[in-house]
């Protein structure tokens, strides 16, 4: 497995339960951890991502802002599996 084998996203990991306000907050949150994570990802899997474009397509998918039913905050979510076997990660390989 590309990310689920290491530690490399580990901000968004680690932030799966931090509530954030609004969508806004919570996109710009994933923002900053894509925008930490992008250049190690690429420099260790240079046959997935070729540019930082790509490696921040993958993230944004693989940990999207979803609003909760519960408490009315946004949340990170992690998808990391459902990208992994998507026709869009697919055809990347």
């Amino acid at each position: 497995m590309l990310v689920v084998s290491t530690n490399a996203p580990a901000h968004h990991l680690e932030n799966l339960n931090t509530p954030y306000p609004n969508r806004g907050a919570c996109e710009a949150a994933v923002a900053d951890f894509n925008n930490d994570d992008w250049d190690m990802l690429r420099d260790r899997f240079p046959d997935f991502f070729s540019s930082q474009g790509e490696v921040v397509s993958f993230l944004t998918r693989a940990f999207p802002c979803e609003q909760s039913d519960a408490d009315g905050q946004w949340y990170i979510q992690n998808r990391l599996a459902e990208v992994l076997s998507s026709d869009w990660y697919l055809r990347r390989k």
